[in-house]
């Protein structure tokens, strides 16, 4: 039990999912990662963008995968392109405030965590305009006597 505080009391970032300027989802991350995860319009193949969190709060997109390769999906990258596990991968380095989006009517548009996954379908109607961001949580001083 007391593991459990002590590793909640470490968290400092909490991802928010806004619509029209309402908060509709909040998750705190522990580990400073997620993935948005959506089907590609043209190719219709599985698209992951992985993200970490800067201790301001920005995001960063350090990489991209995906499994066809074709219209709209890019082939190059400042941090590299290359091919694994049957995934082409982009390493990157793009620094986000928010990320906006739109919810999709194919299945398979939402954000992984380390211990899940939301979909934007149960969270948000078809063609709703999503605000994602990062709230940044005070650091906790935590006195053992």
């Amino acid at each position: 039990m007391l593991c459990a505080l002590l590793s909640l009391l470490s968290c400092h970032y909490v991802l928010v999912v806004e619509r029209q300027g309402q908060v509709i989802f909040e998750k705190i991350l522990c580990d400073g990662k997620f993935t948005i995860v959506f089907v590609h319009s043209v190719e219709k193949t599985l698209v992951e963008e992985c993200f970490t969190i800067e201790p301001d709060g920005s995001l960063i997109l350090f990489e991209a995968r995906y499994t066809s390769y074709g219209a709209g999906l890019p082939s190059d990258a400042e941090g590299g392109f290359d091919f694994e596990d049957g995934k082409f991968l982009l390493k990157l380095h793009r620094r986000l405030e928010r990320i906006t989006l739109r919810v999709s009517h194919v299945e398979g548009h939402g954000i992984l965590f380390s211990d899940g996954t939301v979909w934007f379908k149960d969270i948000a109607n078809v063609n709703d305009a999503l605000t994602i961001y990062v709230k940044v949580l005070p650091s906790l001083k935590l006195k053992i006597f």
